[in-house]
C-alpha cells in the first residue's frame, strides 16, 4: 500500500511540471480494487483513490486517499478509518441495488386462523374475530448458502413473531383446573385478545428468476422453528362510562417450541406468505386443539 501512494505522490508531483502531458483533465483508471480519479485544474493537480466492491464497482462513498499537488507545495490525506452506512435496497434507486439472494429480513403482517386441523369450523376458529386477529413478522436479519449455480440458496436468519388474536364478543381465555377454556362472559366486553410471541429460526429453500438488472421473482419454502418468550389473555371491559382491563392468571399452556411450514413468494422487496402450524398452537389436553394458519404480505429489507 505504501508503494502505491509513493507512486501516485511520485507521478503525480512530476505532472505538476508539466500536467498535460502525463494526464488529460479528469482521468480515472483502476489498480488492483482501487479506483484512481485525476483531476487537472490550472494551478493544481488533485489524486483521489476509492476502493471498489467484488463486482469491481467502485465505491464512491468510501475515499482512501486524496493528494492535492500543487507547484511549491503538497497536501495528503489518508483516510484510514471508514465506516458504511447500511442503507435497504427499498430506498436505493434501482440501478444501484443488489439482486437479492435470500428473502427473510422484513417486516411483514398476515391475518391469521386457528382452525382444528384444517376445519375452519372448529372450536378455536369458531370463536376468533377473524377481521382482527393478526400476525406480525419482525425479521432482523438473513444469510445465505448458494447451492450450486442452478439459482438455489439455502437461507436461515432470525425474527419474531408477535400474534394478536381476537375474540368473539363475550369471548375469552382462561385457566381452569390448569386447561385453557374458551369461556363466556355475562358481562358485555369490549375486546378479548389472546396474545403469544416467538422467536423465529428459519431454514429456507429459495430459488431466484432474475427479470433485470436488481429485480428478481423469488420463491422460497421451509420450516421456521418457534421459542415461545410471552403469552396473555386479556380482556376490556366497559361500563359507567370507564373502561377497565383484566389480563388473566395463570399459565395458558401455549407450546414452548413448535415450527411452521413457510411460503413466500414475490417479485423485489415485496411478497406475499403463507403459513401452517402443524401442531396445536396449545400443549396435549391442555387446551382446545388449535392449528394455526397465517396469509399475509412482507416487505423485504
Amino acid at each position: 500500500m505504501k508503494t502505491f501512494f509513493t507512486i501516485l505522490a511520485l507521478l503525480a508531483s512530476m505532472s505538476c511540471v508539466n500536467a498535460s502531458s502525463f494526464f488529460p483533465a479528469d482521468t480515472t483508471f483502476h489498480y488492483q480494487d482501487r479506483t484512481v480519479v485525476i483531476r487537472e485544474q490550472p494551478d493544481e493537480i488533485n489524486v483521489s483513490v476509492y476502493r471498489q466492491n467484488e463486482a469491481g464497482d467502485t465505491i464512491w462513498s468510501n475515499k482512501i486517499y486524496e493528494g492535492i499537488f500543487m507547484d511549491d507545495q503538497s497536501v495528503e490525506r489518508r483516510y484510514e478509518n471508514k465506516f458504511d452506512i447500511f442503507v435497504p435496497d427499498i430506498f436505493k434507486p434501482k440501478s444501484k441495488r443488489n439482486v437479492a439472494a435470500s428473502h427473510w429480513a422484513g417486516f411483514g403482517i398476515g391475518f391469521s386462523n386457528m382452525p382444528t386441523g384444517w376445519d375452519f369450523d372448529g372450536e378455536m376458529a369458531s370463536s376468533l374475530n377473524l377481521s382482527r386477529s393478526l400476525q406480525y413478522n419482525l425479521n432482523f436479519f438473513d444469510d445465505h448458502w448458494k447451492l450450486g449455480n442452478n439459482g438455489l440458496s439455502l437461507v436461515t436468519g432470525f425474527g419474531i413473531q408477535f400474534n394478536s388474536m381476537h375474540l368473539q364478543t363475550n369471548k375469552f381465555m382462561e385457566v381452569v383446573d390448569y386447561k385453557t377454556v374458551i369461556s363466556t362472559s355475562e358481562e358485555t366486553l369490549k375486546n378479548s385478545r389472546l396474545h403469544f410471541t416467538y422467536l423465529t429460526f428459519p431454514l429456507l429453500l429459495e430459488v431466484n428468476f432474475p427479470i433485470g438488472r436488481s429485480e428478481t421473482i423469488f420463491l422460497n419454502a421451509g420450516v421456521v422453528g418457534k421459542v415461545k418468550t410471552a403469552s396473555s389473555s386479556k380482556i376490556w371491559l366497559s361500563g359507567n362510562g370507564r373502561e377497565s382491563k383484566i389480563k388473566q392468571p395463570g399459565n395458558l399452556n401455549i407450546r414452548p417450541v413448535t415450527v411452521d411450514l413457510l411460503l413466500q413468494a414475490g417479485i423485489g422487496d415485496f411478497g406475499i406468505f403463507m403459513s401452517y402450524t402443524p401442531f396445536s398452537v396449545f400443549l396435549q389436553n391442555k387446551g382446545p386443539e388449535a392449528n394455526q394458519g397465517t396469509v399475509g404480505l412482507q416487505l423485504y429489507f
